[in-house]
């Protein structure tokens, strides 16, 4: 009698085992903190400090103050399924500088195309967070 309960719980388990059906389709309007691959900006890590280096505009923030100054701003921007760059908040500064965040969201703002994220070999929309810092010395 045993033998016949055990032998109907594990039908019953094998049941819900062959039930499963593996996950093939992604949410397309749902944006991702965890992918498989990372979006990457054109050239890689290091394409991406020569561009903030290059097109960073520091005019209005050495009018902000005359004293020395080292502020790190964190940007959070999704990088869609395209690979565009949208919704760029301003998610965390070290210091007081609106002329900082103000310049941290344009410079994003202004990125060119990013390869998109992966998750499952297909592109996908994400969450991607940015520190820019501002040195005045």
């Amino acid at each position: 009698m045993k033998q016949v309960y055990i032998l109907l719980f594990l039908s019953s388990l094998s049941a819900f085992a062959f039930g499963q059906e593996p996950i093939t389709k992604l949410d397309t309007n749902k944006i991702y903190d965890i992918v498989e691959q990372d979006a990457e900006f054109p050239g890689g890590a290091d394409s991406l400090r020569r561009y903030i280096i290059d097109n960073i505009r520091m005019d209005s923030i050495i009018g902000f103050t005359d004293n020395e100054m080292y502020n790190k701003v964190f940007v959070r921007f999704v990088v869609n399924r395209e690979g565009i760059v949208e919704r760029a908040t301003i998610d965390r500064a070290s210091d007081y500088c609106p002329p900082c965040n103000k310049e941290a969201l344009r410079l994003v703002r202004s990125m060119p195309k990013w390869s998109p994220g992966l998750l499952n070999g297909q592109p996908v929309a994400m969450y991607f967070r940015l520190p820019i810092i501002f040195s005045i010395q």
